[in-house]
């Protein structure tokens, strides 16, 4: 069968086609041509005046093409044509791409083969070859939810302070009420936030403290609202937070930051140093009016006298401790005892002692802040740390010194007991420590060097073949960031949880292993970490606090 003939008038000429050709009629600057089909069509400021039928190619690229007649049939892998009006319906595009740009479509163009059959590229927009449907509303939030934002920087912007959050979110303690209670229908109950998460905090924070459950977060300012607490409030660990809808009454979950009113003396002059939770029980360290705590006092924790058949829900007590020779300067909370320490590097102790955890020499419960003495009397202390119901204590030489339980060989360097009552120094080769954590079943340590140091039960961080030490195991510095290109980071401190671990480096960058309860490592994941991961966060990592499930980290923007 003939091929139809085909009129192409224009003033620029014709360019090489390759491949089998057929007969077409060409009228140029230099005369009549035939024969201008094949693999590659290419035509630069022709005018098409007549029909065109079965050309085939792999790229058919016409430029500046104004079609007056039906166009069929035009085939190939790559239709990409610049400018070009249709004014007459065109059939049969076929190829995996169809890239038309500045396209009008004046008829219906059907038959384009490829990923998707029969699409009419009426109102395509540039580069794209799938017509976009309206969003409904619910999709628009969501996409400006999800949106990133992006903010130009001045010359003169300071670099800002930051909260971000993760883990289990059911009881509140993360801050976001919209996780607990959706602010809006298309929203769902969120149960766990395995990422970091930023907390708006219309004040900087500069202390952060995870307890069961429960968050405390602090502030140096000087305004009377220093303190704040999310999360479970059932034995008060977050004060009396007043019922909105009775004034009677108070809240057993707290789903955002809410103020914490102290009993202070002079409060526009008094600033918070340091915040701490533990259980069920809080405590709060100030600059000039000493140690404040509140919640559950069932064995003393609190630092005062255990009343019998003492209701702890919905209590306005806060107590105010006194009975310290010297200024504290530290305060942690185990599960349900306390530590202080003072500027002199003396530690006191008070709460629950079942298994040695207040270093008295002896098992019994203490209510009052009682001085430590052991192998830690007459040493300056300089740090102490506990969560669980293990302690250790760093003194100003690089010494180490523990005490409390060691049924998971916290403490097997130096007792074949599961309890020890006393501070006993502990004769490990690790040179000089400079910080120290204590978990549920594992302790960590920094060295000089920047070295961490683990033992004791769980995932210590060498991977799933060490499961249990009585004597400390250096984790690899390569895993904290230190490198050929940069050999001189170092790791500054460590953190635990009650079952996992977090360390800090000097470049701000956060690490994390251990046991992922509820997502509480905030690595994007449910498993457990047996190696340290570094979390993404967007900014330099000041500090962090490690709770049960879930943690809280101080953040300074990057710019």
């Amino acid at each position: 069968m003939a091929p139809a003939p085909l009129l192409l008038a224009g003033g620029r000429g014709w360019q090489r086609l390759l491949g089998p050709q057929a007969e077409l009629l060409v009228l140029g600057p230099r005369g009549s041509r035939r024969g201008l089909l094949g693999s590659q069509v290419a035509q630069k400021g022709l005018q098409v005046l007549g029909p065109q039928r079965g050309s085939v190619g792999s790229l058919a690229g016409p430029r500046r093409l104004q079609v007056l007649a039906p166009q069929r049939r035009i085939g190939g892998s790559l239709v990409a044509q610049k400018g070009p009006k249709v004014l007459l319906p065109q059939r049969g595009l076929l190829g995996s791409q169809v890239a038309q740009r500045e396209l009008q479509t004046l008829g219906p163009q059907r038959g384009s083969l490829g990923p998707q059959r029969e699409l009419p590229l009426q109102g395509l927009s540039r580069g794209f070859a799938k017509v976009a449907r309206p969003r409904s509303s619910r999709e628009v939030r969501e996409a400006e939810d999800s949106a990133p934002v992006f903010q130009y920087v001045g010359e003169r912007s300071k670099r800002k302070d930051r909260v971000f959050v993760w883990g289990f979110c059911n009881a509140g303690a993360l801050g976001i009420p919209s996780f607990v209670k959706p602010d809006a229908g298309w929203k769902k109950r969120r149960r766990i936030q395995p990422t970091p998460y930023r907390l708006d905090t219309a004040e900087k924070i500069s202390s952060a403290a995870c307890g069961y459950g429960f968050t405390l977060i602090s502030s140096k300012t000087t305004d009377i609202t220093k303190v704040w607490g999310m999360g479970l409030n059932k034995d008060s660990q977050l004060g009396f937070q007043r019922s909105r809808k009775d004034q009677t009454k108070g809240y057993e979950y707290v789903l955002e930051p809410s103020p914490i009113p102290l009993p202070l003396d002079a409060p526009q002059e008094t600033r918070i140093l340091q915040v701490s939770c533990g259980r069920a029980h809080s405590l709060i360290l100030t600059d000039k009016e000493g140690v404040f705590s509140m919640g559950n006092n069932s064995y003393g924790q609190c630092g005062r006298k255990v009343t019998e058949g003492e209701m702890y829900s919905e209590s306005h007590l806060i107590h105010r401790l006194r009975e310290f020779d010297g200024r504290v300067v530290q305060i942690v909370c185990g599960q349900d005892h306390s530590l202080f320490r003072t500027e002199r590097g003396e530690v006191y102790s008070c709460g629950w002692g079942a298994d040695g955890q207040t270093g008295l020499g002896h098992y019994n419960i203490t209510s009052a802040p009682t001085k430590l003495g052991g192998d830690v009397a007459g040493v300056n202390i300089i740090q102490v740390a506990t969560y669980g119901d293990s302690c250790l204590a760093v003194s100003d030489e690089g010494d180490l010194f523990g005490w409390g339980n060691s049924e998971y060989m916290q403490l097997a360097s130096i007792t074949e007991t599961t309890q020890v009552n006393v501070p006993r120094h502990l004769p490990f080769e690790i040179g000089k420590v400079k910080d120290a954590a204590c978990g549920g079943t594992g302790s960590a340590v920094v060295n000089e060097e920047g070295h961490v140091f683990v033992w004791g039960y769980g995932i210590l961080g060498k991977g799933p073949n060490l499961m249990e030490t009585a004597t400390p195991e250096m984790i690899p510095p390569t895993l904290f960031g230190s490198t050929d290109f940069s050999p001189d980071t170092r790791v500054s401190r460590v953190r635990c949880g009650l079952g996992q671990f977090a360390a800090l480096n000097d470049r701000g960058e956060l690490f994390v292993w251990g046991k992922n309860i509820r997502g509480c490592l905030g690595i994007g994941r449910m498993e457990d970490q047996y190696f340290p991961w570094r979390v993404t966060i967007p900014g330099e990592v000041v500090d962090v606090a490690c709770g049960v499930d879930h943690m809280v980290t101080l953040v300074k923007s990057f710019v």
